[in-house]
């Protein structure tokens, strides 16, 4: 889209309220999105991660132009950014732009009720893993600048419980860890100590957002079929 901007987002920016009317969307490519449950004045909860696989606001291509959630950089780096107004009419003339947004919007909400159920059944090393995996995917890198009041806010517990389960992955070998500093040392045995939360996400973006890439490059086809026959 040629009215995008090309934006650097940094780390605990605020790109929208919960509740709020939003004026522009993201289209992250190094940077990550954390959506956010207010639940008092000074402590929230990850309820979903968005990085260069989505887009936030992506409603606005429907009409919507409001969030129910908080919207914060927690990872920094850039985006492409477009008025909501303007995505809104790409989405009037682009069926294909819609059906694409459409389908994200879907697994975006099938996230949000995994991770509902995640905090619910599962134990804090199991999400903490499961969030380390998903921060890793969406910025790219195994180096992640997170503390531990960050993840104590981000997984909704006390800071102890985090520096506990931090502390036993690091033990494993699995990470190490040092003054707000994260890196993923064996991404593979971090995965076996994360809840099938993780694995189940990841099968369902690949199974919805193929099906709509091969929906649009069958419409594609269909079309460059008929102005040949023309």
């Amino acid at each position: 889209m040629a009215d995008a901007v090309f934006v650097d987002l940094g780390a605990s920016a605020v790109l929208g309220l919960g509740g709020a009317t939003l004026g522009h969307a993201y289209f992250p490519t190094t940077c990550m999105i954390s959506l956010l449950a207010p639940q008092t004045r000074d402590k929230r909860l990850v309820l979903g991660l968005t990085g260069y696989e989505g887009v936030y606001g992506g409603a606005c291509a429907l009409g919507i132009f409001s969030t129910a959630f908080d919207a914060v950089v927690t990872g920094a780096g850039q985006a492409w950014q477009i008025d909501a107004d303007r995505l809104a009419a790409h989405g009037r003339t682009s069926d294909g732009l819609l059906s694409l947004l459409s389908h994200f919007l879907y697994v975006e909400l099938r996230q949000l009720g995994t991770q509902a159920i995640c905090s619910h059944f599962h134990s804090l090393q199991q999400r903490l893993s499961r969030y380390l995996l998903m921060s890793q995917d969406r910025m790219r890198s195994p180096d992640l600048w997170l503390t531990h009041d960050d993840l104590s806010e981000m997984l909704g517990v006390r800071r102890a419980g985090v520096t506990e389960a931090a502390g036993e992955l690091q033990a494993l070998g699995l990470i190490r860890y040092n003054r707000g500093h994260v890196y993923i040392i064996d991404r593979s045995n971090l995965l076996t100590q994360a809840c099938t939360c993780y694995l189940q996400d990841q099968l369902i973006y690949s199974h919805v957002m193929n099906s709509s890439s091969d929906r649009q490059v069958e419409e594609t086809r269909q079309q460059n079929a008929g102005y040949t026959e023309d």
